[in-house]
């Protein structure tokens, strides 16, 4: 957490850092760590991962003096600011704006946990179980028969099942696109206030379908992931803004 060049590395790679065993841990120590991963809770989100190769490759790059540590405030300086500080407490991150979609949604607090953790590749896909060292009689996704590995993206965007599901409510997947652009082009595609809350329900109704199939063995079709998806739209209708209901109405009505 201190600054090293122009750089706080706990700010440059929040994500790595979320998955560090000891926060305070400092760098010279850090570095001296083999394998590096050994230091944080594994397994790491893909993005994690990316930031995890990048800190390894800035570390083999900087050169540590044999000269005592020098401390300075954050930004650099010796000399104390009211200012500098305030906005160093308060921080600023860039962030995607459909963490602010979605929280801003009016689902209930299950649906936008659910959907955070799909966001974060923290939901509990084979994929990710594997990645936990469990044993599994099969990695494979359950709602198609291709024998294609359950990943988060095979599951929500690239099963023929799920591309049915969104395919019920007018939307297109375009494969070329990653997650996040994928959630831009289904806003653009869905053209209404409350799009946000449709794209969070529909990947519930497919995760619903999922779980019912391997936990009670019911098996999916379009038309029960269907009509599971309108009853919790129409529940929303009980938490929506009251200038939302009408549409929201009229919206599943021409479904």
């Amino acid at each position: 957490m201190d600054l090293w060049g122009d750089q706080v590395l706990s700010q440059r790679f929040p994500e790595l850092f979320s998955f560090a065993k000891n926060k305070q841990l400092t760098l010279v120590i850090g570095r001296t760590q083999n394998p590096l991963h050994s230091l944080f809770y594994l397994p790491l989100s893909q993005q994690a991962h990316s930031q995890m190769l990048h800190l390894e490759e800035i570390l083999s790059q900087e050169h540590f003096s044999q000269e005592k540590d020098k401390w300075t405030y954050i930004w650099n300086s010796g000399k104390f600011l009211v200012k500098k500080t305030y906005k160093h407490l308060n921080g600023h991150q860039s962030i995607h704006p459909v963490y602010k979609w979605l929280w801003a949604s009016s689902c209930q607090a299950k649906h936008k946990v659910f959907f955070w953790l799909l966001l974060k590749d923290r939901l509990s896909t084979r994929d990710l179980l594997q990645r936990k060292n469990m044993h599994l009689q099969s990695a494979n996704c359950v709602l198609c028969n291709s024998a294609v590995q359950e990943t988060l993206v095979h599951l929500f965007l690239e099963c023929p099942f799920a591309i049915q599901c969104w395919g019920s409510v007018q939307v297109q997947i375009d494969l070329t696109l990653d997650h996040y652009q994928n959630l831009q082009s289904f806003r653009d595609q869905l053209r209404v206030p409350f799009f946000m809350e449709i794209i969070i329900l529909m990947a519930w109704a497919i995760w619903k379908a999922r779980n019912d199939l391997i936990f009670r063995q019911i098996n999916p079709s379009l038309q029960s992931c269907t009509q599971f998806f309108k009853s919790e739209m129409k529940l929303l209708l009980l938490r929506a803004k009251r200038s939302y209901s009408p549409a929201i109405d009229l919206w599943i009505a021409e479904l």
